[in-house]
């Protein structure tokens, strides 16, 4: 069953403001859903890290980053740098063919969130 303790999204949050510093530009919610997820929305960032800039915000497939995000090589890293913290001591252990699913806690990742859009931070 998916569990998420608040010190281990606070540690996470913490890791997460070091390596992202808001000196720098960047600004990320972090926050734990229903005691099973953390979700991570980045808020603004040095640079565009949006796939269609048209929109104010985008919900990241964490399973395709390094595919979807291959014309932003700079973009790919931070949000490949983003999952693996939030990555940190969790586990999938699931079998779709069997119907079985077992994680250690959900991951979701965004670019901007509905109400505060995404935006770039000279």
């Amino acid at each position: 069953m998916a569990y998420i303790t608040t010190e281990k999204v606070k540690e996470m949050r913490d890791k997460l403001k070091e390596l992202f510093p808001a000196k720098k530009g960047w600004k990320l919610s972090i926050t734990r859903e229903h005691y099973s997820g953390v979700n991570c929305s980045i808020l603004t960032a040095p640079f565009e890290l949006r796939l269609d800039t048209t929109r104010t915000n985008e919900s990241v497939n964490h399973y395709y980053v390094k595919e979807h995000y291959n014309d932003n090589p700079a973009s790919k890293e931070a949000l490949l740098s983003i999952l693996q913290v939030l990555n940190t001591n969790n586990y999938n252990n699931s079998d779709a063919q069997s119907d079985y699913f077992d994680v250690g806690h959900y991951v979701s990742l965004s670019i901007g969130k509905w109400d505060k859009p995404f935006s770039v931070k000279k």
